[in-house]
């Protein structure tokens, strides 16, 4: 039967929740801290309800305390003199939940229910810190780490998986948005439906919608045969639309009308079909931004936004790195030959000093390189090659940028500044370009001009 450990001073409130709970859970007890934290290593609880206020060592004290040596603990903290700090506290410090006295048996059945599924979810999702790394021998991709950060995306997951609402994922390019939707989707009970894959900012604004909702034959030049959209497809499933905030204006108005009634039609067709499709949506975009800007619709974003997970940057963890290093190793380092096992202190610290601006990819890329380079079978600080180390690419923008700057201040160029200008205006429409995948549409919104002023300058250049 699973154990509850119940922590209060007073016998009285001990004694009513074995009863209330008694027949439901296997009931521990403990008087103050001290013994919930001798109670935690010895029983081994499924949930811990604590109160705050105890003599001796107090609840929040015990509570990090416990959180420390147990992280995926559900801790419920429970007391009779609530207040903002405390529960503020409480929460920082990694307590599940928070309740006020005195509280209703059926609320408080319904937390250590959610406590619990979460803490099997989080055991699930979280490879843990160590040496032994079987699990990612197979090539399985997994959420590393053990920060209090990543420990609590991975608390939102559980929370948030075994709903039909739909997610939003937020966070920097490279810090693994399709990871944890994929994480979600496997913990959800569409697990054996479709899962789906639309990488918004990839497709040209003509064939967004064609994509998403299909098309009959004869909608359009091409259009030979009928083709089936991904919301038709993945039925009973979960679609992650990659990048939203790059759907343009007509397609949002079509996903919201999915989400509100389950209907669309095909392009060229008046016939409504049906679709029953959980939605996880993933940004590195400020939406409510685009929203204020009129370039997504707030109807929509009200829609997608009801549960929302966002993923720190690698930066704002950098505890977790030996973690993933680790784990990267186990993955890739017997590849070569002889296999690469380890990392040298000083080649952890050379990557713990950097700030990682392409996050977890930029890392995984970092070690495979290391691994190739790698003279033995530790990685030394010689074989992590940072982007600062690699050879300047002529065609960059802070290249190009740098190099006219310091023509100009040189003064060995007879008209630097109309050169600088040029050339920086060159360069900013080719990243742009190059970052629209070529859709002067979007090129043209992502640089604040018209599209026909960018046709000029492109015909100019």
């Amino acid at each position: 039967m699973t154990t509850l450990l119940i922590v209060d001073d007073e016998k009285s409130v001990r004694y009513a929740f074995e009863r209330t709970f008694g027949d439901e859970y296997s009931i521990r007890s403990a008087e103050n801290g001290e013994q919930a934290i001798r109670a935690v290593a010895e029983e081994e609880p499924a949930v811990v309800l604590m109160d705050i206020r105890m003599p001796g060592m107090d609840g929040l004290t015990a509570l990090k305390s416990i959180k420390k040596s147990h992280p995926h603990l559900p801790v419920i903290m429970v007391t009779a003199f609530a207040d903002s700090a405390s529960a503020m506290q409480a929460m920082k410090d990694g307590a599940f939940d928070y309740v006020a006295k005195p509280f209703d048996n059926d609320e408080l059945r319904s937390i250590i229910a959610k406590a619990l599924n979460a803490s099997k979810m989080q055991a699930k999702l979280h490879c843990g810190c160590g040496d032994n790394w079987d699990a990612t021998t197979d090539d399985k991709e997994c959420i590393v780490g053990s920060s209090p950060e990543i420990l609590n995306m991975c608390k939102k997951i559980g929370q948030v998986a075994g709903s039909d609402l739909p997610v939003l994922i937020t966070g920097e390019t490279g810090v693994g948005k399709e990871l944890t939707a994929r994480a979600i989707y496997q913990h959800s009970t569409r697990n054996e439906a479709p899962f789906m894959i639309v990488n918004c900012a990839s497709l040209p604004d003509e064939l967004v919608e064609s994509e998403l909702f299909g098309y009959e034959t004869g909608a359009f030049t091409g259009a030979v045969k009928q083709r089936i959209g991904r919301f038709e497809q993945c039925t009973s499933g979960t679609l992650f639309l990659d990048e939203i905030g790059e759907l343009p204006l007509a397609a949002q108005a079509k996903v919201l009308r999915v989400l509100q009634d389950g209907t669309f039609e095909r392009l060229g067709s008046n016939k409504q079909l049906q679709t029953d499709v959980r939605l996880i949506a993933a940004t590195n975009r400020n939406l409510e931004q685009m929203a204020t800007d009129g370039r997504f619709r707030a109807d929509l974003l009200h829609r997608i936004n009801v549960l929302t997970i966002s993923i720190p940057p690698l930066r704002q963890r950098i505890s977790d790195l030996p973690d993933l290093i680790l784990y990267f190793l186990a993955r890739y380092g017997c590849q070569v030959s002889p296999p690469v096992e380890g990392i040298s202190d000083e080649a952890l610290k050379k990557l713990a000093s950097y700030h990682w601006p392409g996050n977890i990819r930029e890392l995984e890329n970092t070690i495979r390189r290391a691994i190739v380079l790698a003279k033995s079978k530790i990685i030394s600080a010689e074989d992590c090659i940072l982007p600062q180390q690699l050879e300047p690419d002529k065609n960059d923008f802070e290249y190009v940028v740098g190099k006219q700057i310091d023509l100009l201040i040189k003064g060995n160029e007879s008209r630097p500044y109309r050169h600088l200008i040029s050339e920086v205006e060159q360069m900013l429409i080719k990243k742009a370009l190059d970052l629209c995948d070529g859709n002067q549409v979007k090129a043209a919104n992502l640089l604040g001009i018209n599209r026909m002023t960018l046709r000029k300058k492109l015909a100019s250049a």
